[in-house]
């Protein structure tokens, strides 16, 4: 297991890489061709990479602003919440968080949970403005 989970770990950093850098290009040659993508409560499955990718261009994925990212698990899945500068608050505030499935070295399955899961999953309420940590 121990070469998977170097692989998955590997995957995991370069979607999250990707992810705060707002890198679409990056973060679609990570997806499988079939990937599935929900994000529950809402409703609806976008099914294939190109559903996924184009669903974020339309919601302005790339012009979010700075992200920071956290890794963690959710149901022993990988996953990884996003923060959002909110310069009114000085900090970064939480987001969402995307579950992974991954198999056969590319994300097969992403689940991306709201803001409101954060505290259930033990995650900080806020993230410290750059260099203050």
């Amino acid at each position: 297991g121990g070469e998977g989970d170097a692989g998955t770990r590997e995957l995991v950093r370069r979607y999250t890489d990707a992810s705060v850098a707002t890198d679409i290009d990056g973060l679609a040659a990570l997806l499988r061709d079939d990937v599935r993508c929900s994000m529950p409560p809402t409703p609806g499955l976008r099914v294939g990479r190109d559903a996924v990718v184009n669903d974020w261009v339309n919601d302005g994925f790339e012009d979010l602003g700075r992200l920071r990212a956290v890794q963690t698990s959710v149901n022993r899945q990988p996953a990884v919440a996003f923060y959002l500068w909110r310069k009114q608050e000085g900090a970064y505030l939480p987001l969402t968080i995307d579950v992974l499935r991954i198999s056969g070295g590319a994300i097969t399955e992403i689940i991306t949970f709201h803001d409101d899961q954060f505290p259930r999953l033990g995650l900080p309420e806020r993230l410290p403005a750059d260099g203050t940590e």
